[in-house]
């Protein structure tokens, strides 16, 4: 029985999860907002904050979050995919197909939304996450094999090694054409159907050219396998056995970041050609990605152990419970705010206003969230989601719904 089965979900959600997921929408929505929602263009009036401000403001969002807070919702989306296959398996079901069928629902979700934000994460992930249900049996062994192979990005470093091979090689990377500048004037004075007619082929050539070219895309698939692993391990259930351990993998991740820096250093003074040094560049950025959101992530972790009883961490959790209404409000708000379409904010807003504008935000919908989540059970998006992944309208919605049974 359907309602039967989503109550026993609820019941078994993992705080510290939820907490990790809304943690990482925040990052996302500050670089959403600073990058003014991939509308690159300088501002023409400045108020009060002076460029340098708005320079340092942007260097250090860039270099805090890029990259890491989408890695973090990547390794909430593997864990979340074992967590829901395995707890109907456990109750007799066979999920895996009706996942699969969840993920397409997720990848339509996503390219509508596409279609208003360019740079949507949702169809990026239905997509590298359908290999996944395939996987979701396989040898714990054979998936860090798989995982290794990924997380080296072979790709890319297959390109470097031929690079040094052949000194005269040339690498070509196709992004469609001339489809960021000419995405960056309509975002800036193109009408809405404009900015939908863009983003509907082009739009979605260049989001998937840098996926690849940035080894994004195989790095994602790298963190939803962590993700399965850590949910076979039990790992977000037991947090407090792996205390010990937690701390050891920090300062690991702390150590691997240092080393890191130095040879990014060393590659951009070194005397290697031009494409040898932006291939190096992107593999050992793929590669400080990676330990910069493991020091994250364990960061958060050993936070909640010590402080779990704070309010901040249900306040996150609230958020991420949400997250998939959270996310797609706040790029169409994000698009209508800054866009040419709308109010054109861009002109008028550098990038310590748009943060600005971005906390203020989160704390907006962070009180929405909670007076919404006490009187419904889900979020708008997320009760869409699940009624069509079970092909039933009759999933309770309001708390305030008789929690009658389903035949």
């Amino acid at each position: 029985m359907i309602n039967q089965l989503i109550s026993m979900e609820k019941q078994d959600r993992i705080l510290i999860v939820d907490a990790l997921r809304g943690f990482a929408l925040l990052g996302i929505i500050l670089i959403h907002f600073v990058e003014h929602f991939e509308l690159f263009k300088e501002t023409e009036v400045n108020y009060f904050f002076s460029l340098e401000t708005d320079q340092w403001v942007m260097e250090t969002i860039m270099y805090l979050i890029s990259g890491k807070a989408y890695s973090i919702f990547a390794l909430m989306f593997g864990f979340s995919l074992f967590i829901q296959i395995d707890r109907k398996e456990k109750q007799g079901i066979d999920f895996r197909a009706q996942f699969a069928w969840r993920l397409v629902l997720l990848l339509m979700i996503g390219f509508i939304h596409s279609l208003v934000y360019r740079g949507d994460i949702l169809h990026i992930y239905a997509l590298l996450g359908l290999p996944l249900v395939f996987l979701y049996k396989a040898n714990s062994k054979v998936l860090l094999v798989l995982l290794l192979l990924l997380a080296i990005q072979i790709p890319i470093l297959y390109q470097l090694i031929l690079s040094f091979l052949d000194p005269s090689y040339t690498y070509v990377q196709d992004w469609g054409g001339n489809t960021f500048s000419e995405s960056n004037s309509i975002f800036a004075s193109g009408s809405f159907l404009d900015v939908v007619k863009i983003n509907f082929w082009k739009g979605r050539y260049f989001v998937w050219a840098w996926t690849y070219y940035t080894g994004r895309s195989v790095q994602l698939v790298a963190l939803f396998i962590i993700g399965l692993l850590l949910g076979r391990k039990g790992y977000f259930e037991n947090l407090a056995l792996y205390k010990s351990q937690i701390k050891m993998l920090l300062t690991g991740s702390v150590f691997l970041i240092v080393v890191l820096h130095f040879i990014s250093v060393g590659i951009a003074g070194s005397e290697l050609t031009e494409l040898q040094k932006e291939l190096a560049s992107t593999l050992f950025t793929s590669y400080a990605n990676l330990a910069y959101t493991s020091t994250i992530v364990l960061l958060f972790i050993l936070a909640y152990l010590t402080f779990h009883k704070l309010r901040v961490f249900g306040s996150f959790a609230i958020y991420g419970k949400m997250s998939l209404t959270n996310y797609v409000s706040q790029a169409i708000f994000g698009v209508i705010f800054f866009y040419g379409f709308g109010f054109g904010m861009y002109k008028y807003m550098g990038a310590t206003w748009s943060l600005i504008c971005g906390i203020l935000f989160f704390a907006l919908q962070v009180v929405i969230s909670k007076v919404w989540i006490k009187k419904f059970h889900y979020g708008p998006l997320e009760w869409l989601w699940r009624a069509l992944t079970y092909m039933d309208f009759s999933i309770h919605f309001r708390k305030s719904e008789p929690q009658t049974q389903l035949s």
